[in-house]
């Protein structure tokens, strides 16, 4: 701002005295309230535009991102209380997720207090942290059932009571990771019969997206464990742009020494190579079954159409189908020693978010 440079006034008087020591002064109040009076703030939204004409949500997300900036500035030498009153009104679905961006990044170094009747910014993690507002009484929730019945949230009765959703791709993959789970050592397997963890299949790794966005607005928490392929990958990553994971809510099926790999791939041949060879008449013996590269799913269609089967999708479904009714038949010996590493770096990932979810409640 340029520096303006004033001139020694000469005032006389009747008196025909003059005085040479005149002094204009302005405080720092009166000028910054003369800067906001002229200041003015464009948006460029796709039409630059002041900010005065711009709708009460993205006026809003101005203000807490100037907010941010402000206490950027100050760092932390000054602690700010910020309370907003229903963030998500006017705003675009989009926009509410840059909110709730700027806010959890306030929250960091400030007191942060919302009201609001989305459940984007109920805490999940820590469930006293949210206060519900009933019949003029406000306490701390005790449980996150009672933050949905306050936001009227509906789960769907298997996860109703749920801690945390454990999402995989098919049906089959949830008879596995049922069957596994149930016989989990200590904490995951009292978690797993108590109803604290449930399994959700998608049909299919192309609706994560949708599927996380309805167990998100459910309020519940999840982690994922889907098939390392183009189809599971491609699901993360476009989970992941929506805003919807984070690297630590995932895992994926690897195996070693392969490129793309299914949870299939991580099982002992031997428990359901009986049930196939006798179903199809067919043998899994073969080299390029027992020692291929390929995913499980493209080593057994090579294997049916070398022995003269016909391959489809009604065909890998009713084997998958198969091979999972094994694993809930003998859980304890499905995963082959040398495959298991990635399950374990699951399962050891939902332990830990266990612990958290238990820790927060004390």
């Amino acid at each position: 701002m340029p520096k303006v440079m004033w001139e020694p006034l000469g005032i006389s008087t009747n008196r025909g005295t003059c005085s040479r020591d005149v002094k204009l002064q302005i405080s720092a109040e009166r000028r910054s309230n003369a800067f906001r009076r002229a200041c003015e703030i464009f948006v460029d939204d796709g039409a630059s535009t002041l900010l005065a004409y711009k709708g009460d949500g993205v006026q809003s997300l101005a203000a807490l991102a100037l907010m941010r900036h402000a206490s950027d500035r100050r760092g932390s030498a000054r602690n700010l209380v910020v309370a907003v009153e229903e963030p998500e009104s006017h705003l675009h679905p989009r926009a509410i997720h840059e909110l709730k961006a700027v806010l959890d990044d306030l929250s960091r170094r400030h007191q942060v207090v919302l009201t609001t009747h989305c459940p984007l910014f109920v805490d999940r993690a820590d469930i006293q942290q949210n206060v519900v507002v009933f019949e003029g009484h406000a306490r701390a929730a005790r449980s996150i059932q009672e933050v949905r019945d306050v936001l009227g949230v509906r789960a769907s009765d298997n996860l109703r009571h749920a801690e945390l959703v454990l999402v995989v791709e098919g049906m089959s993959d949830k008879v596995m990771l049922d069957a596994i789970l149930g016989i989990a050592p200590g904490s995951l397997q009292t978690a797993f019969r108590d109803g604290a963890i449930a399994v959700s299949a998608l049909a299919g790794g192309s609706k994560l997206t949708y599927q996380l966005g309805i167990l998100r607005d459910s309020l519940a928490l999840y982690h994922c464990f889907l098939d390392n392929d183009d189809t599971g990958r491609t699901a993360i990553e476009d989970a992941w742009v929506a805003g919807l994971v984070t690297d630590a809510d995932y895992h994926l099926a690897s195996c070693p020494g392969m490129t793309n790999s299914e949870i299939e791939d991580l099982l002992d041949v031997d428990v359901y190579r009986a049930a196939i060879e006798n179903a199809y008449r067919i043998s899994l013996s073969v080299k390029q079954f027992r020692h291929g590269k390929a995913k499980w799913s493209d080593r057994l269609r090579k294997v049916f159409e070398s022995q003269g089967k016909i391959w489809n999708d009604r065909t890998e479904l009713e084997v998958k189908t198969r091979v999972a009714d094994c694993v809930h038949v003998n859980p304890g010996q499905a995963l082959h020693p040398a495959k298991r590493a990635s399950f374990d770096a699951f399962t050891s990932a939902v332990e830990v978010r266990l612990t958290e979810l238990k820790r927060s409640r004390e």
